[in-house]
């Protein structure tokens, strides 16, 4: 159903076509050295677990030894490869050095992790500091299990170009309003740019603890408190009827100026 809150009530209508990844996406395993010498081609790049498997088994090359130099200014291309060599590969702090190349990435514009488990240990400084790129504009994250340790996955929301978040095959817990909008008042701290990110969308997802009608309220008043979203988008979700109507007037009561789009 698509529902304008500017207008009444209207029947279901539109059928929301799933998006798939945009044609040139990268494997993060098939282009570590790429990025880790800063490839300014690279628009798409997706990360699975397959992925972090080519990072423990990632070797420098003769190009990364001739480069790197504790000498070099900080924040270059050798200081970094430097650093980067000094720490065993895929492990945390290896990643803590590989995001900064990551976020250095100036024509990034898509990120879309595939699979991850949030909890896992080595990811942990990866989430926050992904956000230190300015030329992201689309997340994504599909297949994966967003029930429990994806506070600090949703830090990457704070990137500050950032403008659509996308859900596809996830299940996800009601509280993750709460974890975007903890990540986006820290994007608002000390900043006198607005927060630009306006669509969030939900594809075939699942929603943990949204059985009764008092968990659906929960779940849509904490994505209400998200207010710099302007369009909502919950295409084949596991819902029902009552539910998805009770999200739906739920978002329309806390919020005037948003069109949701949903199609359960």
């Amino acid at each position: 159903m698509y529902h304008n809150l500017s207008k009444p009530f209207l029947s279901p209508s539109t059928y929301i076509k799933i998006i798939p990844l945009s044609e040139g996406t990268m494997e993060l395993g098939s282009c570590i050295a790429r990025v880790i010498h800063r490839d300014d081609t690279f628009t798409n790049i997706i990360i699975r677990p397959t992925c972090l498997i080519a990072c423990e088994e990632y070797e420098p090359n003769e190009s990364d030894d001739d480069d790197d130099s504790i000498d070099a200014e900080e924040n270059s291309i050798n200081r970094n490869i430097y650093d980067l060599n000094m720490q065993t590969s895929g492990s945390r702090d290896w990643f803590c050095n590989l995001v900064y190349m990551f976020a250095r990435l100036t024509n990034l514009i898509q990120l879309t992790f595939d699979g991850l488990d949030p909890e896992d240990e080595e990811l942990e400084s990866f989430w926050g500091k992904i956000s230190g790129s300015t030329s992201l504009t689309s997340l994504y994250f599909t297949n994966m299990i967003l029930e429990r340790g994806c506070e600090e996955m949703m830090c990457t929301a704070s990137a500050p170009n950032l403008t659509s978040i996308t859900f596809q095959g996830c299940t996800i817990l009601n509280e993750i309003g709460c974890f975007l909008q903890e990540s986006l008042t820290l994007l608002r701290e000390g900043r006198e740019e607005l927060c630009i990110l306006t669509t969030l969308c939900f594809i075939e997802c699942r929603f943990s603890k949204t059985n009764t009608i008092r968990e659906i309220i929960a779940f849509a008043t904490e994505l209400a408190h998200l207010t710099s979203i302007t369009s909502f988008w919950f295409t084949s979700c596991i819902l029902d009827t009552v539910q998805s109507m009770c999200l739906v007037r739920c978002l329309q009561e806390e919020r005037i100026d948003v069109q949701i789009h949903c199609n359960t």
